[in-house]
């Protein structure tokens, strides 16, 4: 297996393609394991039996949100939703 957690188990090809597919996510074991957590304690038992899925849809998510607050401009600037260089405001 390449991650086992309480409730989450997924094996090497399956660790792979959300690897893969979740690139914006810096370190997925991370995000894994709080799932996993999330899952073992709070979640509804029809929820923790359909782990795979609920699972891909949050990570999907994060993705999601972790790719609009990364955006780069052809220099590696960051930039906002709309282009806009982002800038660090001075102290």
């Amino acid at each position: 297996m390449a991650f086992t957690g309480k409730v989450i188990r997924l094996n090497e090809k399956d660790y792979t393609r959300w690897k893969n597919a979740y690139q914006n996510i810096p370190n997925l074991n991370a995000y894994l394991m709080s799932r996993d957590e999330w899952l073992s304690r709070e979640a509804k038992p029809d929820h923790r039996k359909r782990w795979f899925l609920s699972t891909a849809a949050y990570l999907a998510k994060v993705d999601a949100r972790l790719a609009g607050e990364n955006r780069r401009d052809e220099e590696g600037r960051r930039v906002d939703a709309f282009g806009k260089k982002v800038f660090k405001a001075m102290p």
